[in-house]
């Protein structure tokens, strides 16, 4: 008989050694960490009195609601501490694909909007930085420059191989910081966007006029847009929109790398409703939720790797979207599952499998 108690202890412990290795806090601090964490993929929400019952400690629920409590309240740390451990915890040293978007939600009359920065990795975003936007609707300028610049500063010689970004995220001040920074980028553009060639103004999408449906085109030169040079790629959809995507250099795979943008949509799904449900929490405090988000990102990381290491050896069911562009992502419920249950018989093998892959940084095999 499987002792679910004995082995919730084994699964903190390694786990607090493995945070050990990379955050100098407290002791008391990374014990608390490591139970979080699980308790999240037990739980799958970050309603506090759920966690408090996850936590597997023998204190009380409502002992454990007050420490929960205790530690948004009071405990900080630095963001980038928490980026720094992501990205070391990420096994595969190609360079990163960056994704920026957005998420936002309310709670009663509170508007909560985050701009998001993270990497791709097999198939979903893991957040690195984030900020509050202290209004509803887009990011503007400043605030996009401010956490690209927290990203540097904190990883200066990191490769890139490209930011990815919606339709948010354009301006002529921003595309010159991103060619200042040596930063390439694949960006998608309005289809009615005016631009001025020799003849007048017009919109983008008449450079590919007669383009037919479902087919793309690479134009070779590039065209002056908002007085920088971008090479633009399109493909006309299925549904008669446009996905014009404008580059930083000539790109012949623009449209399929841009692509990968719905990463950063399926961590938001992870995030949201279909996987830890933030949008239930009743934080609404900046800082605190800062601090949520950054343990949300350790516990999304640890799920995707158990998940992948299970999925090698029983395939996990895969939903399929149907919409442009094409993606397929993992059922968040059977990643969590595998990744926090410790009465499965395979949990104890794919934890150790796990802390494997922190402790190493290997690729996984």
């Amino acid at each position: 008989m499987v002792d679910e108690q004995a082995i919730d202890e084994q699964a903190i412990g390694l786990l607090h050694t493995l945070l050990k290795t990379h955050l100098d806090w407290h002791g008391a601090r990374l014990n608390f960490l490591a139970r979080f964490i699980l308790a999240l993929l037990q739980v799958r929400s970050v309603s506090f009195p759920r966690l408090a019952s996850g936590l597997s400690t023998q204190a009380k629920s409502r002992s454990n609601y007050i420490r929960v409590q205790r530690f948004f309240r009071h405990f900080t740390f630095d963001p980038a501490d928490i980026a720094r451990m992501v990205a070391w915890l990420l096994p595969e040293p190609s360079p990163w694909v960056l994704m920026l978007d957005r998420t936002n939600w309310k709670l009663g009359r509170s508007e909560i909007n985050r701009l998001v920065l993270g990497v791709g990795y097999r198939g979903i975003a893991i957040p690195l930085f984030w900020t509050a936007l202290d209004k509803a609707g887009n990011s503007n300028t400043a605030e996009r420059i401010a956490l690209m610049q927290r990203l540097l500063d904190a990883f200066p010689a990191r490769r890139i191989a490209y930011l990815l970004a919606d339709r948010e995220c354009i301006g002529r001040e921003w595309l010159a910081v991103l060619a200042k920074r040596g930063l390439s980028f694949r960006i998608r553009l309005k289809a009615d966007t005016q631009w001025v060639p020799t003849r007048g103004k017009r919109p983008l999408w008449r450079e590919f006029r007669g383009l037919g449906q479902g087919k793309t085109r690479v134009l070779r030169v590039p065209r002056t847009l908002w007085g920088l040079p971008v090479y633009l790629s399109a493909k006309r959809l299925d549904d008669d929109e446009w996905l014009i995507v404008a580059s930083d250099r000539f790109a012949s795979q623009a449209i399929a790398e841009y692509a990968r943008r719905w990463e950063i949509e399926t961590l938001f799904a992870a995030l949201k409703s279909h996987g830890f449900d933030l949008e239930r929490t009743r934080l609404t405090d900046p800082e605190r939720l800062e601090r949520l988000i950054a343990l949300l990102a350790l516990a999304a990381l640890w799920a995707v790797h158990v998940g992948h290491w299970a999925h090698e050896r029983q395939p996990i069911r895969e939903k399929k979207r149907s919409d442009e562009p094409r993606s397929a992502s993992f059922d968040t419920d059977s990643m969590c599952s595998i990744a926090s249950s410790p009465s499965s018989p395979s949990f104890r093998m794919s934890f150790c499998c796990g802390s494997a892959l922190w402790s190493t940084a290997a690729p996984v095999m």
